[in-house]
């Protein structure tokens, strides 16, 4: 079975970012100005153009190791405000953020995931055509 290419899951990754915002900004606390739910499409729009860049076969490598640095920055992101609701007892008391930060640790969770096993790859690969 073919896989899809990095690039085009990048991009994929980043529609699905930027509409988890989308959601999170329409489903917000009238009383909020909810500015906070744009910070994953903040991340999206960014796996977007690097997943775009990585298209061109001459720029696939900087733009995929730049798509797995925001994916990096994104799981942190959206761990750090988890834990420290969890030290300050107040886990889940602001459902819709903790969907938000959850979903924001997946999807660049699995963007990571899926870019360092493609990097794995590639060494191999090179490490099996030079010995070979």
């Amino acid at each position: 079975m073919a896989s899809l290419p990095l690039p085009l899951i990048s991009i994929a990754n980043g529609l699905a970012l930027i509409a988890l915002s989308i959601i999170g900004y329409v489903l917000k606390d009238p009383s909020n100005s909810g500015m906070t739910a744009f910070i994953p499409g903040g991340f999206g729009l960014l796996f977007l153009v690097f997943g775009a860049l990585a298209l061109k076969e001459n720029l696939r490598k900087h733009a995929m190791h730049a798509v797995s640095a925001v994916a990096l920055l994104g799981v942190l992101g959206g761990l750090v405000p988890i834990l420290m609701s969890l030290a300050k007892g107040n886990f889940g008391a602001r459902p819709l953020a903790l969907g938000l930060q959850i979903g924001m640790v997946l999807l660049c969770g699995e963007m990571l995931a899926l870019c360092v096993n493609s990097f794995i790859q590639a060494r191999r690969r090179r490490e099996r055509e030079a010995a070979g």
